[in-house]
This record gives structure tokens, sequence and C-alpha cells, in this order.
């Protein structure tokens, strides 16, 4: 097999900062090493590239793309191109995935991951399940998929290259299924009710701040379970207007600079849901948020636990890669421990009614580290490090 060209279609994945994160951590699983066989190319959606330009990029077998935010390792674009020369019965091939619109694509991940090192392990544990197995299926979700070169060069030469998924499948083609080959997809990140909190609500509280109530999901959660009023506060405009449909009142802008100004009442109850570690200064936020908040009302809030023994993992590896959505996730600017977390309300005023872990199961080689850490450490706190979240319940005094 000769070499391998990945395009990557860069448009209509995360904006911003996590966007940037995305990329740079795509790369650096795809382009990890000395491996010469294989080029990466990045386009917009918009690229005047054609597929007759592509054929005439000389030295490749296999053309690989790419369309959105995911995560693939470069043992498992090899093995995607491997399998796409070997089955010739195949026209295009497409990994399994976490999640995808064709069910026979789905793979479930063995564990869950919030590092590049813990995704290699999940990858590496499905490659040896299913090694190289491909399966014919009538059709495949085209967010990633591998095509021969003979395959290309049969179809309509002048279609921009960012349409070839669309032109795949008016073409009579067959498609196949690397069981082996998985990669990490990102579904709606916003459509969480986050039940972990809403049970720390009381029944009882009427005036409710919702701050980053992202599309307002949670507030109108509250809102059918209890009778009360609702605000929200988020600064991405697109989701404040959906926020809109759902709650009482949404006030579209930044905690730290709304902090300052008199326009939010007060409140029973503030909810603070994974948005402490996005500000420059939380200290100030926390300590401020307490005048509005009635004597007796409940402060809810919580953070990534940057303690999680896969952190640790990849420090004393000397890697502090950020991957989006994670506890690593490119917009956190501050990290807490449960210690630093606790001492973050009790200098802003507040009485610490319950504090506590939240976490997945720890695959084998996790707890093989974890054990490890004890057994030099015994002092470390297990719980801790287990854990991937952390959740405060603080009440004003």
């Amino acid at each position: 097999m000769g070499k391998i060209a990945v395009f990557i279609i860069t448009e209509g994945g995360f904006k911003g900062i996590e966007g940037q994160t995305a990329m740079r951590a795509l790369r650096h699983l795809i382009c990890e090493g000395d491996d010469r066989t294989l080029d990466l190319y990045e386009i917009e959606r918009d690229d005047p590239l054609k597929i007759s330009d592509v054929i005439g990029y000389q030295g490749y077998d296999v053309f690989i793309l790419i369309h959105g935010n995911l995560f693939i390792t470069q043992e498992g674009i090899n093995l995607l191109a491997k399998i796409a020369v070997d089955r010739q019965d195949l026209s295009a091939i497409a990994p399994v995935t976490n999640l995808s619109k064709v069910s026979q694509q789905i793979q479930p991940p063995p564990f869950f991951y919030q590092t590049i090192s813990v995704f290699r392990w999940a990858q590496r544990e499905i490659y040896e399940q299913f090694r190289d197995k491909a399966v014919e299926v009538e059709e495949i979700d085209d967010f990633c998929l591998a095509i021969r070169r003979e395959v290309l060069e049969g179809l309509p030469e002048d279609v921009r290259l960012t349409r070839l998924p669309e032109v795949i499948r008016q073409a009579d083609l067959t498609y196949g299924i690397a069981k082996g080959v998985y990669a990490h997809r990102y579904g709606d990140l916003y459509e969480s009710a986050r039940e972990d909190l809403i049970v720390h609500v009381p029944l009882d509280s009427r005036d409710i701040l919702d701050i980053g109530c992202a599309n307002g999901l949670f507030g109108q959660m509250l809102k059918k379970r209890q009778r009360c009023v609702v605000t929200g506060i988020e600064c991405d405009t697109e989701l404040v207007n959906m926020a809109k449909a759902r709650l009482d009142d949404v006030i579209n802008g930044d905690i730290e600079e709304i902090i300052d100004r008199e326009i939010l009442g007060r409140f029973d109850c503030i909810l603070c849901g994974d948005i402490l570690e996005h500000l420059n200064d939380p200290w100030k936020v926390v300590s401020g948020l307490k005048q509005h908040l009635k004597n007796g009302g409940l402060f809810i809030a919580s953070v990534p636990n940057v303690a999680n023994w896969a952190i640790v993992y990849e420090m004393l590896k000397g890697r502090w890669d950020y991957v989006p959505f994670t506890i690593l996730s490119g917009t956190h600017i501050r990290f807490f421990t449960r210690e630093s977390l606790k001492e973050l309300f009790e200098d802003g005023g507040y009485r610490i009614t319950e504090i506590y872990f939240q976490g997945f199961e720890v695959p084998a080689k996790g707890a093989e580290f974890i054990g490890v850490l004890k057994k030099d450490l015994p002092e470390i706190n297990v719980e801790e490090l287990k854990a991937s979240e952390i959740v405060i319940i603080a009440e004003r005094v």
C-alpha cells in the first residue's frame, strides 16, 4: 500500500477556542510519530478543490475524508486504509463510532475517556476484539470514509471534494464498516437535564437563577417539576434565543460583567453547572453572587475534578492536552480539586452543606495505575482520583 491522503473538512464543527482545541487534538492523534505514509490536508466546506484535483495528487492509494469534529487514531487511519485496499469488493469503508445515524455503525466504547491516552486505550481494545473485520452494509454514515484511488477516478471529476459523501450516496457503490476502527463523535452537548444537580434544588424554591443556562433545558425541567420562576444567564446568542422559549427570563451576557450591574434580583437558589472553570475570576463571582441569594438560599455548583487519575497519568507522562468538553476542555482556564473548591465558597462567605465526587467506572489500566499510586502514596484519596466531577452545595448564612 502506498501513501494515504487525509482530508479534514474544518467547517461545521465547534466554534472558537473549542474548535481549535478539537483540531489540535485530532492532528496530534493522526500525525503522531514519524509516519511518512500519511499526509494531512485541512479544507473548508466551500473549498473549490475538485475530485479531478485530488486524483492528480500522485502517490496516494487511499483517500480518507473526515467531516466535522471527531477523534480517530493514526492506527485507526492506517487500518481503515488497509481494509479499503484489501477489500476490493467494497467501494467505501467507514469506522464504527459511539454516535451514528446508521445502527450497524454504532459501537459503544468499552469505558469512559477524557484524555487522548485513555481514548487510545479504548480504540485499541475495540481493535483487539475485531481486528481487520469489515462487513458489507447498505449504507454508511459519511462523517469519515476511506476510498481507493480507482473508485475515486470513477466518480464525476468536476464535483467538489466536500460533496464526495453526497456523490457516493448517489452512486451505485458497495459500502463496508470496519468493525475494529473506532472514532469518537460529539452529539448535542447542551441537551442535558443535569439530573445530578436538579435533585439538590429545594422543591419550595420559587426564584431560581441558572448561570450558563445554555438552551434552557435544565430550567425547563425545573419548571415542570415545581412552581418557580427561572432566570437564565447565557453569553452565546444562539443558545439565548432557544432558552427564551423555555425560561421566564434570559439575560444575554457574561456573568463576570453582569455581577457588577444591578440587573439581578434575589433568588432562593443559584445554579452554576460547570461554569466556574470558564471564568477569569470565579472568586469574585462566587463572592458577589452572595448578595443575590436570600438568607438560607442555596448555591449549587459543579466543576471538573483536575485531580482525576487520567489527568495525573498524562502529567506524569509530561502531557497536558486540551480535549473538547472534558476536564481539560480548551475553554477551561481555572482548575479545581475538592479542597480548592471548598475554599472558594468558604472564602466567599458560604456554609458548605455538602460536597461530593461523581465519576465513571475506571478501566483496568487506570485501576492498575491508581493502585501503584496508592502503594507509594498511602495518604492519597482514591475516591478523588476516580472522580471526574465535584458537586458542591453551599448555603448563605
